[in-house]
């Protein structure tokens, strides 16, 4: 009899050390400041009335007219001189020679 060679797979364990940091919770103080109640005597206020007689300048009313004034609108016409040149037109005079034509007529038998 031969023996069988039968592959199986191996699991290999490891062990590993890792070192985590986990915060604590710590223990705090705290310096509270608590108000402290005082007792102060009372200021009393007493309002005292007190007459003064006061010289007022008086004002006299007078009835003023004030004239309105009107705005009317004038033309006013300034004559003004002004001498202006103007070329007068020239006539240019030029004799043209036209040749004449002269019409023969012959009458052929």
């Amino acid at each position: 009899h031969v023996p069988k060679i039968i592959q199986q797979p191996r699991h290999h364990h490891i062990e590993i050390e890792q070192v985590v940091e986990v915060p604590v919770p710590m223990t705090e103080e705290e310096v509270v400041h608590v108000p402290k109640v005082i007792q102060q005597q009372r200021q009393h206020h007493v309002h005292v009335e007190e007459i003064v007689d006061v010289m007022v300048e008086q004002k006299v009313e007078e009835i003023v007219h004030i004239p309105v004034v009107q705005q009317q609108e004038r033309i006013v016409q300034n004559p003004v001189e002004i001498t202006v040149e103007v070329p007068r037109p020239q006539l240019v005079e030029k004799t043209i020679e036209v040749p004449r034509i002269q019409i023969e007529e012959k009458i052929i038998k």
